[in-house]
C-alpha cells in the first residue's frame, strides 16, 4: 500500500475510466515479440482519471486494446493500491504485460473492470517492490554495486517504489530509474548512488538493477 494525497482520482472516477468494455474476454492479442523474456510482479503508477492505456504493440501509436484503472484511493484513510501486473517481456522501454488486478484484500472492495489481457504498457507507468539492499551495475547477484541506502537497509518501502520506474528487464531482475525528487529529503539524504549510475541520465535521475522483487503490496513479502 501507498500513502497517497488528496489529488489522486477516486474509486468511483477510477471505476467509470476503466469501463465494463475493458473485461479480459476481449480476443487480441500483441502482434509484437519482446527483445527478452521476464518473469515477475509489478504495479501500475496511474493516477489520471482515465486510465492506463494498454496497447496491442510496443508504440503510443498502437492499437488500444483496453484500459487499467489508477491507484484505488481510500479518502478517509489516505492511503492507495494500485493495480497489480504481470511482467513476461520488455521492448524498447515498453513492456509485455499480463493477469491485471485488483487486490481486493487491501481495498476492502469488489475489483474494478479492467483489461486483464496481455498487452504492452509503458514502463513510465509501472514501478516494483524490491527486497534488494543494493541495486547494481547489471542483472547479477555479483555485479557492481551501483546503490545503497543507509547501512544496508532494503528497497521495500514506500518510497522506493514511488520513486522508480521500470525502464528495462531480464528474468527476475529489474532495471528501475529512480528520480532524485520523488523521495522525501531526508531519504534522498541516505542514498549512495555511484556516478556510473547517472552518466547518460537526465540531471537527478540514476538507474541500478535489482532482483529479490516481491509481488505483493503488503507491508512485508517474508
Amino acid at each position: 500500500m501507498i500513502a497517497v494525497t488528496a489529488g489522486l482520482a477516486s474509486l468511483t472516477s477510477g471505476a467509470n475510466a476503466a469501463g465494463p468494455a475493458d473485461g479480459a474476454s476481449r480476443p487480441e492479442s500483441p502482434s509484437v515479440t519482446p527483445a527478452r523474456s521476464c518473469n515477475f510482479g509489478a504495479f501500475v503508477a496511474e493516477t489520471d482519471p482515465a486510465g492506463l492505456n494498454v496497447r496491442e504493440a510496443p508504440s503510443t501509436a498502437a492499437k488500444v486494446l483496453g484500459k487499467l484503472p489508477p491507484t484505488f484511493v481510500e479518502p478517509t484513510m489516505n492511503y492507495g493500491v494500485r493495480v497489480e501486473v504481470e511482467i513476461t517481456g520488455v521492448r524498447e522501454g515498453w513492456f509485455l504485460i499480463r493477469n491485471a488486478r485488483d487486490n481486493a484484500d487491501l481495498t476492502g472492495r469488489p475489483a474494478r473492470p479492467m483489461y486483464s489481457g496481455r498487452g504492452w504498457v509503458s514502463g513510465s507507468k509501472l514501478t516494483v517492490k524490491s527486497q534488494a539492499d543494493a541495486g547494481r551495475a547489471r542483472p547479477a547477484p555479483a555485479a557492481a554495486v551501483h546503490l545503497r541506502v543507509g547501512d544496508g537497509e532494503t528497497f521495500d518501502g514506500d518510497s522506493f517504489i514511488e520513486a522508480g520506474r521500470l525502464s528495462d528487464c531480464q528474468g527476475e531482475w529489474a532495471q528501475v530509474e529512480f528520480t532524485d525528487q520523488r523521495f522525501p529529503a531526508q531519504e534522498r539524504a541516505a542514498l549512495k548512488v555511484e556516478p556510473a549510475a547517472r552518466a547518460g541520465l537526465p540531471l537527478g535521475r540514476f538507474r541500478v538493477w535489482v532482483g529479490r522483487l516481491c509481488g505483493i503490496q503488503e507491508t512485508s513479502c517474508s
